[in-house]
């Protein structure tokens, strides 16, 4: 029996192959070539051989990858593991954090910008503090059931600034800050009525800058430690005009506690009557005499007061009487020269007229006791042996808490001294 040729098998021995022309021949006789669509469809997993020696395998080869650098490590939402956590209300919450053994590496600290290029790592900050190391392993508020706890990388240390190094104290230019604000803050009634009785009150030095402060204390603390460097002796000067104007120790530090406050009332009032007005001046009370037909005050006048000053033996001042709507205002001041023997001779006639108990105090007791009559009252009038009635003239030195009480065109040439730190050569 002959054997079965196969379709795709070789030629049976000694079969002769077949002429060109002959078709069916050599189809019968050749070994077909498998497709690759056929081979595709017979094994789809295997893969195409290709002839690396083509040239049109060498044109469709991708090129050979170079190796590179591997990014660094990120993390994102996949790099996250789920974890509960279970509430005070017996309720369990999911969370994400990053896994315990992740390889995260904090970035270093930036050198400043003021440091030279050549500065090395160890010239910022400088004496770099040894912080204790912070544990690896914190416990969470978690199932009790699920025992497990997450590394957690310490938080970087935070350098706080150094405190502010307060300048060199220039004691001269303090002393002129006290006494231009104490002027500033005694020139006007309302304004000394403001900071006297409480209530909201502005910082001077800060001008329109400044907040309204809730009391003077709270201005005080703010005046004793200032904001900035460049207003350093402005507001040391208004600390000490506030305490001396308010009756306070201004040789203590507020330091959050008022017990500054606390000052003796004989040394509140030597601390108010150092300050005394620049040129020195005497104020004459009780001027006044009667009122003209048209009801205006009138009262001595300028060359009266000049002739009772020499009778009273005091040489060298110069009177003002001041004048308002009313006429007269009962009041006149006595100008001296603005130099020590200026200073003793107001001083004297000050001291004159406070042994007669016609002084500062001697005025404040009349101003108390309303219903005195100006024309006849004993404490306003005195007769003298030829029946002739005479005003009790009072008078005091004029110290800052007066400035308010003078005219406009006075209180705007006045300054202020002290009179403990009066240089005679001034």
């Amino acid at each position: 029996m002959a054997a079965r040729k196969s379709r795709w098998g070789p030629p049976p021995a000694g079969a002769a192959p077949g002429p060109a022309g002959d078709k069916g021949a050599s189809t019968s006789r050749r070994t077909p070539t498998p497709t690759p669509s056929s081979n595709a469809r017979r094994h789809p997993a295997a893969p195409l051989a290709r002839n690396p020696a083509s040239p049109a395998a060498a044109i469709r080869a991708p090129p050979p990858a170079q190796a590179e650098t591997p990014p660094p490590p990120q993390y994102g939402f996949n790099n996250l593991d789920r974890r509960t956590m279970l509430l005070a209300d017996g309720t369990v919450r999911t969370y994400f954090a990053l896994p315990p053994d992740y390889p995260f590496e904090p970035a270093p600290f930036p050198p400043p910008a003021h440091l030279p290029p050549h500065a090395g790592p160890d010239a910022w900050p400088p004496h770099h503090p040894q912080f204790p190391p912070h544990d690896a392993k914190r416990k969470h508020h978690a199932d009790p059931d699920e025992g497990f706890s997450s590394s957690r990388y310490p938080k970087q240390p935070r350098f706080e600034a150094p405190p502010q190094v307060p300048p060199p104290v220039d004691r001269q230019a303090v002393r002129k800050a006290f006494l231009k604000y104490s002027k500033m803050l005694n020139e006007s009634a309302a304004q000394k009525r403001s900071y006297l009785e409480g209530g909201r009150v502005p910082c001077l030095p800060c001008g329109r800058s400044s907040k309204d402060f809730a009391d003077v204390h709270g201005l005080v603390m703010h005046a004793y430690n200032p904001p900035n460097a460049d207003s350093f002796v402005d507001h040391l000067g208004l600390h000490k005009a506030l305490c001396v104007l308010m009756g306070w120790d201004y040789t203590k530090a507020p330091d959050n506690s008022k017990a500054y406050q606390s000052l003796p009332p004989d040394l509140v009032r030597a601390s108010r009557e150092d300050l005394i007005m620049w040129p020195p001046t005497v104020i004459i009370r009780n001027t006044a005499y009667g009122r003209k037909k048209d009801g205006r005050s009138e009262g001595l006048g300028n060359k009266e007061m000049d002739k009772k000053i020499a009778e009273l033996g005091f040489a060298g001042g110069k009177s003002k009487s001041l004048y308002g709507k009313e006429g007269h205002l009962g009041q006149t001041l006595i100008k001296f020269a603005s130099n020590p023997a200026g200073l003793k001779e107001a001083e004297r006639l000050a001291e004159f007229l406070e042994r007669q108990d016609h002084g500062r105090v001697g005025w404040s007791r009349v101003q108390a006791t309303h219903s005195l009559d100006p024309d006849t009252s004993p404490l306003l009038v005195e007769t003298d042996n030829r029946g002739e009635k005479k005003r009790i003239l009072y008078g005091y030195l004029a110290i800052s808490s007066d400035l308010d009480e003078l005219d406009s065109d006075s209180r705007k040439r006045a300054t202020l001294k002290s009179r403990n730190e009066f240089d005679p050569s001034d």
